[in-house]
């Protein structure tokens, strides 16, 4: 892909933007950026020569350009992304750039939940089974910033944001993990938070795999239009992974589906089994899902800020059944549905305490399912948790799980469970 004197223009300067901006650069290709933050600090692409728009993206902005990158936080329905369409200008995610660059083999993972735990297992049973890997996408880095020039494998974990845009994208190998109603203020539908993810496949061959979860009826309707030789997994058949589940060290009943996926892909890729049930034996988990922080007089606290929708912080409350629970809910509303989490939290929950944009209506659907013990922290993380653990009893757990974007109050999920463990760990009982 020559770009060399091209006429590019970033839509947003975060990660993959900046990664994106240095690549183009590189290329030779005469980059501008445009990002909506009038105070963005650009001292991260200072030196590269690029002309910067902040504070909106204007229409005239694109003019004459031959190429837009798009960020993932950026809606296509943008008025100077219409305009841009309207004047045949290509628009293009970071995905898609990287790969048109990426001459190995690229394993893909997609899904509602459980994308950040199977891209890191799979990563860590290639690696162990002697595979020369780079993990990326939308997990650390960049796709566009791997050199793949001494790889076997490049792992990517792969949003619908991120596939709304590609072209040619194609992985040797596709993971569809599970569907649940998310990034609806976006998709607006089910349907189109599907046709979305169904974009992973689109342009498999028969040369390629699709390995799907076998339990899932929204990913088994949606695995029909594939090309690829379709692999499934099931937990019915937790025989794949040749240990008992209950030896698989990260906890819940997620992480066997999750244990399934990553062992199929493994054996596609020639990981041998014992290799593979060593990892399941040994790896502890990513942070933020799940992630035990400390104890403090008795009361465990866990990071799930990568709880970001209903069904994942669903999950996080099962691992806990049993124990006292007090949930930290809240952040920006995706619109979803919440009558099953207020159910569940009804079931198996002491206490909530609610922070950010979605604070009203979460508590109004709990509420409505007959769930009082409702305490309210405003825009306050530090305030909400102080608050839990002065509920909280000895064995009882304090569990950050949002089920809610992050962006009202951080810059992303992760500065969300960072500020979090820094908070717990001030915690004087």
């Amino acid at each position: 892909m020559d770009l060399k004197n091209k006429k590019v223009t970033i839509f947003g300067l975060g990660k993959s933007g900046v990664a994106s901006a240095r690549k183009l650069v590189a290329l030779g290709a005469a980059v501008k950026a445009t990002d909506a933050n009038p105070t963005l600090d650009i001292g991260t692409i200072e030196g590269l020569g690029i002309e910067v728009e902040l504070g909106g993206h204007s229409a005239g902005f694109i003019q004459g350009d031959d190429l837009i990158v798009v960020s993932p936080g950026i809606h296509l329905d943008h008025p100077a992304l219409v305009e841009a369409r309207g004047k045949n200008i290509p628009i293009i995610s970071e995905i898609e750039l990287a790969s048109r660059f990426i001459t190995k083999p690229i394993i893909a993972v997609t899904g509602t939940n459980g994308k950040t735990t199977t891209t890191t297992l799979i990563g860590e049973m290639l690696r162990a089974g002697g595979k020369r890997i780079a993990v990326a996408g939308n997990i650390g880095l960049p796709l566009v910033d791997v050199d793949d020039s001494s790889l076997d494998f490049v792992v990517a974990e792969i949003s619908s944001y991120q596939l709304e845009s590609i072209a040619d994208f194609k992985p040797w190998l596709s993971v569809a993990l599970n569907i649940q109603p998310d990034h609806l203020e976006r998709h607006h539908t089910l349907e189109g938070y599907i046709k979305q993810k169904a974009r992973l496949f689109m342009n498999q061959t028969g040369d390629d795999y699709l390995v799907y979860n076998q339990d899932d009826p929204a990913v088994v309707e949606m695995v029909k239009a594939a090309r690829s030789k379709l692999v499934p997994f099931s937990k019915a058949h937790p025989e794949i992974i040749t240990l008992p589940p209950e030896m698989i060290k990260i906890p819940g009943r997620h992480n066997l589906e999750n244990a399934l996926a990553a062992a199929q892909t493994a054996y596609l890729c020639g990981v041998k089994k014992d290799v593979v049930a060593e990892v399941l034996r040994t790896f502890p988990g990513v942070e933020h899902r799940i992630e035990y922080v400390t104890s403090i007089s008795g009361i465990e606290a866990y990071n799930d800020s990568k709880g970001t929708n209903p069904d994942s912080t669903m999950v996080a409350i099962e691992t806990f059944k049993g124990r006292g629970i007090v949930l930290i809910l809240g952040g920006r509303d995706k619109g979803v549905g919440l009558e099953a989490l207020a159910q569940k939290v009804k079931e198996n929950v002491k206490a909530v305490v609610l922070i950010g944009e979605a604070a009203a209506r979460f508590e109004s659907a709990l509420k409505s399912a007959g769930f009082n013990e409702i305490y309210q922290a405003g825009f306050s993380l530090d305030a909400a948790v102080r608050q839990a653990f002065v509920l909280a009893e000895p064995r009882d757990v304090v569990l950050l799980s949002p089920a809610c974007a992050s962006f009202d109050m951080f810059h992303d999920y992760e500065a969300r469970g960072r500020t979090f463990k820094e908070i717990v760990k001030r915690i004087k009982l």
